[in-house]
């Protein structure tokens, strides 16, 4: 199994406009691509900075490839529209892959 997970770094008086975007499009681009077959998006409690919020999405895949092609062809396009609608001063994002181990 394989985790592909998206940090997102946000201002924190756009956190209500991050979630609704990432529940609206990202997340529901995510469940309709068919290449994963659970998502999570969960708040990071580890706080770096006091004015941003840390959000983390994590889709599981049982192909390694899907989740690089997902990345690829259809996370980057979503990323700039969410910097072009929230400003790219105003948000920043980085993904990895994972392979479960247990």
């Amino acid at each position: 199994m394989f985790i592909h997970n998206t940090t997102f770094i946000i201002r924190r008086q756009l956190t209500e406009d991050f979630i609704e975007w990432a529940r609206t499009v990202f997340i529901k681009a995510a469940c309709e691509s068919g290449r994963f077959d659970s998502v999570t998006m969960a708040r990071i409690l580890t706080e770096v900075d006091p004015d941003a919020v840390n959000i983390a999405i994590q889709m599981t895949s049982d192909s390694l490839e899907n989740a690089r092609q997902w990345h690829d062809d259809t996370a980057s396009i979503l990323k700039d529209d969410l910097a072009a609608r929230l400003g790219q001063q105003n948000v920043l994002f980085f993904s990895t892959d994972m392979e479960t181990i247990e």
